[in-house]
């Protein structure tokens, strides 16, 4: 696919907008702020993970949009279920286990990157069998996690997502957050995913996720490597310093819109979630962009990753998005 920035996006023909596969999970996040998890005193439930937050917000802000994972039959696994339908996301693709208990997310609170500690249970024995090609044949964006993909046992299950993306022609966009202390296995997590970089289209790493795969570099080899990859569509994102966009024929900057910060807790997915609608509603990719931009700067103003979103509308008019 050819992205340029004054033109929209072409999606192949399809029933929903988004499918995303990986976890569903509870947040746990501090309710003060807090440099380490030793000087955290309360938290606070919050429905989390990352592609169940992005399928989440895309449903709310009018999207048409379906998850693919694993939670627990206990009542935390009740709790995100609720919470997924009433959100009005297609819930066809939960599985409940009854062996494992739902994941659990403890998280800092913080203007920075926070800590976290996962205490992983029904995420990641994702099966094979929980995905079919008919699921992502409906989807015109496949949209999957690297959190998901770190666990031995869901992997498998994420290679026939990638598979079957490809022989359909889906486009397949990864949140690159490799993180090694994650992974699981013998195959080296960064090998494994440089060579599932070949195969998805868009890529939106932080530099600590770029890091973590490549080790210390400039922002500019971090892009170049992204694309040596294979990647067509790289979004950089620099925390407090915004993002950089590049197509490999053209690169753009885009400033950080956030002027308040409170938790950084979900902002990617909600950059994530305002590209993929600005997208799906035929906006060209700079405008795209412009949507995501700003809904993550709105998602720093509020604790948690699901939060009050505002209409793409009022986005448009608060952000003077052109």
């Amino acid at each position: 696919m050819q992205f340029e920035f004054e033109k929209p996006l072409s999606l192949p023909g399809a029933e929903i907008d988004l499918l995303a596969v990986g976890e569903m999970l509870v947040d746990l996040i501090a309710r003060e702020e807090a440099g380490s998890f030793a000087r955290v005193k309360n938290y606070r439930r919050h429905f989390g993970g990352s592609p169940a937050n992005i399928a989440m917000n895309v449903s709310k802000l009018g999207g048409e949009s379906a998850l693919i994972s694993r939670i627990g039959t206990d009542g935390l696994g009740d709790f995100l279920h609720d919470e997924l339908l009433e959100s009005g996301v297609e819930a066809g693709g939960i599985v409940r286990d009854p062996d494992k208990n739902t994941t659990i997310i403890l998280v800092t609170r913080s203007r920075e990157s926070p800590e976290f500690l996962a205490y992983r249970g029904a995420d990641r024995c994702l099966q094979p069998d929980d995905v079919s090609a008919e699921q992502i044949v409906r989807a015109g964006l496949v949209h999957i996690s690297t959190f998901a993909i770190s666990a031995a046992e869901s992997r498998r299950a994420l290679d026939k997502v990638v598979r079957i993306a490809r022989d359909q022609d889906r486009l397949l966009a990864l949140d690159p957050n490799y993180r090694p202390q994650l992974w699981e296995g013998n195959f080296p997590g960064e090998e494994y995913i440089g060579e599932l970089l070949q195969e998805v289209q868009i890529v939106k790493p932080s530099l600590d996720d770029a890091r973590a795969l490549f080790g210390p570099d400039s922002r500019e080899n971090y892009i170049r490597n992204f694309h040596s990859a294979g990647c067509e569509l790289v979004i950089l994102t620099l925390g407090a310093d915004g993002l950089i966009v590049s197509t490999g024929d053209e690169q753009r900057y885009y400033a950080s819109m956030a002027e308040d910060v409170v938790d950084t807790t979900g902002a990617g997915d909600a950059f994530w979630s305002g590209f993929y609608t600005g997208i799906f509603r035929g906006r060209t990719l700079h405008r795209s962009v412009q949507l995501g931009n700003a809904l993550a700067a709105e998602t720093l103003k509020q604790v948690g990753a699901m939060i009050s979103l505002p209409s793409i509308e009022d986005l448009q008019r608060k952000y003077e998005l052109k």
